[in-house]
């Protein structure tokens, strides 16, 4: 049976986020892991990975990003990652704040962009201690949205958000998209089924998310993750969105320690088909290596005469 959530709130930055945390049993404080979906995903959906990890031993918080499901903010909808970033900054201090969690070992999971999210939200913050990243999609907005959509269909898109801008400067609001507009016959049907499943979500986003992805580059940070592990698992089968070049891409720029897994599965294939247990049994024994068994950096005590006389004698 999987494990129940209690139902929280935190703060970011001024605007209280919702998430769903998860607790094994156990008689100390335990790893903690902060889970984080793509774009206007609802943390709901985390569900499905959640109690891997609980099973293993951790604390697990999946999270609503703001303007997203049970969070407040608004408008409601906006895909903004760098906000997403603080996010899932703010769900790490909120973990740490927990009694049954141990402080000193905060690990991130992110699927699809919010992989990429999790990946940037570590290269700020030194806290987090390891980091996997699932189904890797946008490393570089604007190639990615190059390679989805092809340069001419940018070029169109840079028109609409044009239009977009003179309505909202104009004191307009920003118009509504779909979040996701799948083709292919395995997919297609997967936001209504999304909606349909999980209540709090709606396939629409603001327009002018758009532009903060185009502008989203974590690929440009990840060198400076190192020495924080990290851990892609990415698509090897048909997958027009979690695009391997692009996973190939920023894991090459990555520094040590680094590990990428490319599984023989499709676009759905990590999600709720066959490879999701060979998925997480890697992210859990990557979370058990790195986050659990590792010893942790320690400061050096001052040297003082007397420590010094001690080491010589």
């Amino acid at each position: 049976m999987a494990p129940r959530p209690v139902q929280v709130m935190f703060n970011s930055l001024g605007t209280a986020c919702a998430g769903d945390l998860y607790l094994p049993d156990a008689n100390a404080p335990v790893p903690g892991l902060v889970l984080g979906h793509s774009g206007v995903m609802v943390k709901e959906a985390l569900a499905v990975f959640a109690p891997y990890f609980v099973r293993a031993g951790f604390a697990v918080l999946a999270i609503d990003y703001r303007t997203v499901g049970a969070s407040e903010g608004d408008p409601r909808g906006q895909d903004y990652p760098q906000r997403q970033v603080e996010d899932f900054r703010s769900a790490i201090s909120y973990l740490q704040s927990r009694p049954e969690v141990d402080a000193e070992r905060i690990g991130l999971w992110g699927v699809s962009v919010g992989g990429s999210v999790a990946v940037q939200a570590a290269v700020l913050d030194r806290r987090v201690k390891c980091v996997v990243v699932q189904s890797p999609s946008v490393w570089n907005g604007w190639r990615y949205l190059e390679r989805l959509l092809g340069r001419a269909g940018v070029q169109a898109l840079r028109d609409r958000l044009d239009e977009d801008w003179r309505r909202r400067y104009e004191g307009g609001a920003s118009a509504r998209v779909p979040h996701l507009s799948l083709d292919g016959e395995t997919v297609r049907d997967t936001p209504d089924l999304a909606a349909e499943m999980f209540p709090s979500y709606r396939n629409e986003k603001t327009l002018d998310s758009t532009e903060h992805l185009l502008t989203f580059a974590p690929e440009d940070l990840i060198h400076r993750l190192s020495p924080t592990p990290l851990l892609m698992i990415a698509n090897g089968g048909w997958d027009p969105y979690h695009m391997l070049e692009e996973a190939q891409s920023a894991f090459a720029r990555a520094g040590e320690p680094k590990r990428l897994e490319v599984l023989p599965y499709d676009v759905l294939g990590l999600y709720t088909g066959p490879g999701l247990d060979e998925a997480m049994a890697l992210a859990v024994d990557w979370f058990d290596r790195y986050l659990r068994r590792t010893r942790l950096a320690t400061v050096t005590p001052t040297p003082t005469r007397d420590s010094v006389a001690a080491m010589t004698q």
